[in-house]
């Protein structure tokens, strides 16, 4: 089950981000406690993002300007919401998850007719509100740090806007900012004991092999095409999460 789980992760998260949501109930499902599947859940995606990173790293290299800064925000967002999620625990968090994913899917939605309307209504330059664009970054990395269920759709949103980015630079930053993010987080979590190491590897293995071929077939697909796979996806992991916590 957890293998399997793994191999569709891999699809999911290179793809759209956001498995998380499904591998979660699988660790759960394996014995664990929320805050143990939780910490465990991020090494058993890791791989997805780490091979995406490195067959995106072409076109990483065409977004070069902001990366340390991104880098930055994502290190330092990752810390803090791992902390607070030590810290505080998650029962409160999950009554909210739905509405987050919501947000995030509508924005994901919205994102380039609402670029479009402020460009043409109010000659919008997102490019001149960059610092905008990088503090909501900040917010999602504590997120995701925290517990980070679809933050890769929250990314997508922020990037329509703020930035003239293809899909598939988008897709670059996403996988290796949250590719630190994860490792980070996972070191926070390992120190505080709530790691399940043993099931956490098996899935991480489907991951990477899910991964390794999505990111492969995903570089072919036309962007547009790509933006409906991530939308329909959005929509599917609202609504289950709407099912699961409501």
């Amino acid at each position: 089950m957890l293998l399997a789980g793994g191999l569709l992760a891999g699809f999911i998260n290179v793809m759209a981000g956001g498995a998380g949501f499904m591998t979660f109930p699988l660790l759960l499902a394996a014995g664990m406690t929320e805050i143990e599947a939780n910490a465990s859940n991020f090494v058993a995606v890791l791989p997805a993002n780490v091979v995406g990173s490195v067959v995106y790293r072409r076109e990483l290299a065409k977004v070069q300007k902001y990366l340390k800064l991104r880098l930055f925000l994502a290190a330092s967002g990752g810390v803090i919401g791992s902390w607070t999620l030590i810290t505080t625990g998650q029962e409160s968090f999950q009554r909210v998850i739905p509405w987050l994913l919501l947000f995030a899917t509508l924005s994901f939605a919205l994102g380039p007719w609402i670029k479009v309307k402020l460009e043409r209504d109010f000659a919008f330059d997102g490019r001149r509100w960059m610092w905008l664009s990088f503090l909501l970054e900040f917010i999602v990395y504590v997120y995701g740090g925290y517990f980070g269920l679809g933050m890769g759709i929250v990314m997508f949103a922020i990037y329509s806007i703020f930035s003239q980015m293809t899909i598939h630079q988008a897709n670059a930053i996403r996988n290796v900012t949250i590719t630190l993010m994860t490792v980070i987080s996972i070191v926070i979590f390992a120190q505080a004991g709530v790691i399940r190491w043993a099931p956490s590897l098996v899935m991480m293995s489907g991951a990477m092999v899910g991964g390794y071929f999505t990111a492969k077939v995903a570089m072919r697909v036309p962007q547009v095409y790509v933006r409906y796979g991530i939308l329909v996806w959005a929509i599917v992991l609202t609504a289950l999460s709407f099912w699961r916590y409501h």
